[in-house]
């Protein structure tokens, strides 16, 4: 079965950062993709995006507006172990939509923000960016 984490719509306001927080999954998880919902009209995305643990560390980097461009493909397939916390740092571009809010539960696990550092240096510790982790 293809499981996915993901964080359900958001909105606004909302604009490009830095998000640091964790993700603690409640079933094991396979991941190659991290998409990101834009905001309507937006190109909102991720250009950058990193997971992991003391025995975990992948990243990717986003190619730009191409075919595929609101989706970036981690370095490696990762596996996020059911019950086991994961750091993660997305720095997106645009207008992604986000939950404002600093937990948010989800059907596969939760995340928490621990710190958005906005476009502008302003510092948040309550904004998750609205995304799905998958694997084709």
């Amino acid at each position: 079965m293809n499981r996915t984490l993901d964080t359900g719509a958001g909105g606004y306001p909302s604009i490009s950062g830095t998000h640091n927080g964790t993700i603690t999954p409640n079933r094991t998880i396979k991941v190659q993709k991290l998409y990101t919902y834009p905001c309507a009209g937006t190109g909102g995305h991720t250009e950058y995006a990193r997971i992991g643990n003391s025995t975990l560390d992948v990243n990717a980097t986003w190619e730009g507006y191409e075919e595929d461009w609101h989706n970036i493909t981690f370095n490696d397939t990762l596996v996020l172990h059911k019950n086991k916390t994961y750091n993660y740092t997305i720095r997106t571009g645009s207008y992604p939509q986000i939950h404002h809010t600093g937990v948010l539960p989800t059907t596969n696990g939760g995340l928490n923000c621990t710190k958005f550092m906005d476009a502008n240096g302003r510092r948040y510790n309550n904004w998750i960016p609205v995304i799905r982790l998958w694997r084709d």
